[in-house]
């Protein structure tokens, strides 16, 4: 008998030990996937009373699921260190509204490659953009950086986001409402965008298109949403670019759009692959026991 309570006093020992590392695991996995997201409020074209409305709509969505932090015109320095000390991880989102920092990519394309940005890309993060051209103007706002700057930080020398083949010209792009856009942004409305994706530019490359959530199919097919690149796990958002002043504001919420991607899209998505497969690794080391 005392030979049989001893053996079950070890089974329960063992049963103990594997249930205490489990919850010790399962904490470590809820801090190693948490998702940090920094926004630079600083904004171009939207008019300031659009961008703060539709900044603090994107705070009040995701503050809580994610690790969020804002940065200012006067934190331009501090949203440097944020991005140096994030290009040692991944699944990590920086939201530009319009302005790409020269703290974090040098004006006028001085630092074309191995700029704190780019390193922030390649590092497996994502980088969404709404407003002005994507990494087209820096803080003032100064059009220094131009068209040169999106084909620098990704690596595709066809990249731009003009409306059509010529360059900028008079009038929007028509963008339609896709599938997975009412499904994964339930916020979004057919609206006039200035700058779209165009999904062939990234033909033969490493990046490729992940989720669109608007479209126009009348020239070539032009999106907003994400790509990502199949190589390093990088993803680059585009939600409701619109230089505003030449065309109309578009009537709809990008704050609510952007906040509904990640809450329903990257979170899920992407966020949630990285915990499965953390989870399936420590469940073969805790079946050891």
């Amino acid at each position: 008998m005392s030979m049989l309570k001893k053996a079950l006093g070890n089974v329960a020992s063992k049963i103990w030990l594997s249930t205490l590392v489990i919850l010790t695991l399962l904490v470590s996995i809820d801090v190693a996937v948490g998702v940090d997201v920094a926004i630079c409020t600083v904004a171009h074209p939207w008019p300031k009373a659009t961008a703060d409305k539709e900044i603090a709509v994107l705070k009040d969505a995701i503050q809580g699921a994610v690790n969020l932090q804002l940065f200012g015109a006067n934190e331009l320095d501090d949203l440097a260190d944020w991005v140096k000390n994030h290009t040692n991880s991944e699944n990590q989102i920086l939201i530009l509204t319009g302005i790409l920092p020269s703290t974090i990519y040098a004006a006028g394309n001085a630092e074309p490659d191995g700029s704190l940005v780019e390193e922030f890309l390649d590092a497996g993060n994502t980088i969404i953009n709404t407003g002005e051209y994507t990494f087209y103007t820096i803080e003032g706002p100064n059009e220094a950086n131009e068209d040169a700057a999106l084909p620098n930080i990704i690596d595709v020398p066809e990249a731009y986001m003009w409306q059509g083949r010529e360059g900028w010209r008079e009038g929007v792009v028509v963008m339609t409402p896709t599938a997975n856009g009412k499904k994964y942004t339930p916020s979004i409305v057919e609206y006039g965008t200035s700058y779209p994706i165009h999904v062939e530019d990234y033909d033969g490359t490493s990046w490729e298109l992940e989720l669109a959530v608007t479209e126009n199919t009348e020239e070539d097919l032009r999106v907003d949403g994400v790509i990502v690149n199949t190589k390093t796990g990088a993803r680059l958002g585009v939600f409701v670019q619109a230089y505003v002043g030449d065309i109309p504001e578009p009537d709809v919420s990008w704050g609510a759009v952007i906040s509904e991607y990640i809450l329903d899209y990257y979170l899920r998505e992407v966020a949630a692959v990285q915990a499965d497969g953390k989870l399936v690794s420590i469940w073969g080391k805790i079946k050891r026991f």
